[in-house]
């Protein structure tokens, strides 16, 4: 190159810039990222049919199982014990009536949730045949920490409840029922439409990733407010434009919309390039993304000499060959108690089977609990087995 002169590229490599540059810019919605799915209330609907009650450990297990993100809201009994319900009353989902502030928790204990699905969303409800008991965030969160899994908590106290309160008093309650259940920060996000509510989060268990909500699809203050605190989340109520969560993202904020219990709001979700979406129908929101759970997965942990080993194997979702389907790592964690030791990682084969192992534990400790988790890969759900004992003998599996 001459010195003294700018550089300009020639005819053809200009053309063929701009070229370039109009394929990124007009890349089909196909090749956005597929957004993380949080399973709203727990996930009360599987394919459009009511089939859990809300914020029940059944769903909550059953999200957990197909790699969900579990969605919570927490109200406070009497005594002050973080409870996992979203209304202030007990009305709308189970068989009690009142607030939920003026019951102990073990007055508590004698409510049932008695409906599937969520009343007063447009997905279908049922009664339910066995009501579910209510659960304490701290148990529920215990139940998360031993599984792996993450939970978006909501601190629910929020202006208009009857049980609304404008000092840090509720959120510490909160936060005392999260640091005693020893939750990982890794494996939570705090939510909640105050913010203030999120400054005692993170002041009480500092690097919990926090998230805005809004009950307005486009609030300009609010992502104003997400970015000058420095939240990670903008959570606002669908539909959102894609120039929002481009904006957003300009300011280091991910974007998790609510309620979305549409294929076609999901799909615009993931075309306007969310970070994550919120659902009651979780598994319909799976499959507009192209991702349907295995039919059939299989593992299990057993002791042999020195070793523990993993093993099992997947049968992918129907229309999905094993060469798509048998792609991906799994995740062993093993467990003395409720404390985690360690983690060990291998990959499924073309067979869709896997066997790996790590060290045993010490004997004098006993056999340890385990979770086997398959990660997921481009057309298949992640899926959880556990915590389940490690076995003297290896496991048997049948289809």
């Amino acid at each position: 190159m001459t010195t003294g002169r700018a550089y300009r590229p020639t005819t053809m490599v200009a053309r063929l810039a701009l070229s370039l540059a109009q394929v990124l810019v007009s890349a089909p919605p196909a090749l956005a990222a597929t957004p993380d799915i949080h399973a709203h209330r727990g996930g009360t609907v599987v394919d459009g049919k009511a089939r859990f009650a809300e914020e029940s450990l059944a769903a909550y297990r059953n999200a957990a199982r197909n790699g969900f993100v579990l969605e919570v809201d927490a109200k406070l009994s009497e005594d002050g014990v973080p409870m996992a319900i979203h209304d202030a009353t007990l009305d709308r989902t189970t068989n009690c009536t009142g607030e939920v502030r003026t019951f102990t928790v073990a007055e508590l204990a004698g409510c049932r949730t008695d409906v599937l699905g969520s009343p007063g969303s447009p997905l279908p409800t049922r009664p339910a045949s066995r009501p579910a008991p209510i659960v304490t965030i701290q148990a529920l969160l215990q139940y998360a920490r031993r599984a792996g899994v993450e939970v978006n908590l909501e601190i629910k106290n929020v202006p208009g409840d009857p049980d609304s309160d404008s000092t840090p008093a509720y959120a510490n309650r909160v936060m005392d029922a999260v640091l005693a259940s020893g939750i990982p920060r890794r494996q939570l996000i705090t939510q909640s439409f105050v913010a203030p509510n999120l400054d005692v989060a993170r002041q009480r268990l500092p690097g919990v990733r926090t998230s805005l909500l809004s009950v307005q699809a486009i609030n300009e203050a609010f992502l104003q407010a997400a970015a000058d605190n420095d939240y990670d989340f903008i959570s606002p109520q669908w539909p959102v434009t894609a120039d929002y969560v481009r904006r957003a993202h300009g300011m280091a904020l991910d974007v998790a919309p609510f309620t979305l219990d549409a294929a076609a709001d999901v799909r615009a979700a993931r075309s306007a390039r969310v970070d994550a979406v919120i659902t009651d129908d979780p598994l319909m929101a799976a499959r507009a993304l192209g991702r349907r759970p295995a039919r059939f997965f299989s593992a299990g942990a057993f002791i042999e000499g020195r070793r523990l080993i993993a093993t099992g194997d997947l049968l992918t979702p129907r229309g999905v060959s094993a060469r798509q389907g048998c792609r991906g790592t799994v995740t062993m964690r093993v467990m003395i108690g409720n404390l985690p030791t360690r983690s060990v990682q291998g990959r499924l084969n073309r067979n869709c089977e896997f066997r790996f192992a790590t060290r045993r534990t010490p004997p004098r400790l006993g056999a340890p609990d385990v979770t086997i988790r398959f990660n997921g890969n481009a057309r298949v759900l992640p899926q959880l087995v556990g915590p389940e004992r490690a076995g003297l003998k290896p496991p048997v599996f049948t289809p």
